[in-house]
């Protein structure tokens, strides 16, 4: 994650939500510091659907998105090499639906899976969508679910990729700014009703780590 590069994904998101089985885990370590701001934020969305008032829930609870790469989800390329990193992002197409809410794995809990990949709802028009993923992504938002990781070199912060997501605010200019980042094979989110997440379009198989065991 090199900002020298000119690529910064501010944006609220998930990591590759747009396969149909996005990392687990991620790893970051602070390499690079600016001496103010480039801090990251991480959001609770376990908190964040029991934030939501019931309907709103039992609406979420029966709801799937549709995540996809073909969006513009980082700030404008800086430069060339940036420019060329977006162009390569989405050359290959990826279009996934994954439950609205991801039921985790380990703990039972239930999370809102949408940010900046998730584009649309099934079965509902481009309004209703945009509206309804705005109602839902206000509450993961809200700063009673929000942590800010101000970086020092050599901090490392691992998050359950499952059930948050994350943003690093563009507000330290020109600025160098390095993390390594290293992330851990996940498996097919699964919703309320027990369904895993499918691939709607483009073959994750080449191009991203395989699901974990």
């Amino acid at each position: 994650m090199d900002a020298e590069e000119g690529i910064r994904a501010n944006r609220w998101h998930t990591d590759v939500t747009f396969v149909r089985t996005p990392p687990k885990v991620s790893t970051l370590r602070g390499i690079v510091v600016p001496p103010y701001g480039g801090n990251t934020l991480i959001a609770n969305t376990g908190a964040a659907y029991r934030d939501l008032p019931q309907p709103l829930r039992e609406l979420a609870d029966r709801l799937w998105a549709v995540h996809t790469n073909d969006y513009d989800y980082a700030a404008p390329p800086r430069n060339t090499k940036a420019a060329e990193h977006r162009e390569r992002f989405i050359s290959r197409k990826y279009r996934t639906a994954h439950p609205v809410i991801r039921v985790h794995p380990e703990s039972g809990e239930r999370g809102l899976f949408i940010g900046g990949f998730a584009q649309s709802l099934l079965g509902l028009g481009p309004s209703a969508s945009r509206d309804l993923l705005r109602i839902f992504q206000s509450s993961v938002v809200r700063p009673e679910n929000i942590v800010r990781i101000a970086w020092s070199p050599g901090d490392v912060v691992v998050f359950d990729n499952r059930i948050t997501q994350h943003y690093a605010p563009d507000d330290y200019g020109d600025l160098p700014r390095l993390l390594h980042r290293v992330t851990v094979a996940g498996d097919a989110p699964v919703g309320v009703d027990g369904e895993r997440a499918y691939v709607l379009e483009g073959d994750e198989a080449n191009h991203y780590t395989p699901a974990a065991a």
